[in-house]
């Protein structure tokens, strides 16, 4: 990506994590823009933050998936 232009927000469907919870957990709220967004191997936040996806869903954030439910 060169800058020139912004991808388009309505057209993210997934965002891999590569092993880093710090991926997970900062591009998660982008569904507040995007309307839904799957993050690949959601787990992998378990190793700073455990209960990040609970705490999401206490904020009023629809978690699904692989999480505890």
């Amino acid at each position: 990506w060169d800058g020139s232009s912004v991808p388009d927000i309505q057209s993210v469907q997934s965002i891999s994590t590569y092993s880093d919870h710090r991926m997970a957990m900062s591009f998660a709220p982008l569904c507040l823009k995007s309307g839904s967004i799957i993050i690949v191997d959601p787990m992998v936040v378990t190793k700073s933050y455990p209960c990040y996806w609970d705490d999401l869903r206490d904020l009023g954030f629809k978690i699904r998936g692989n999480h505890s439910d």
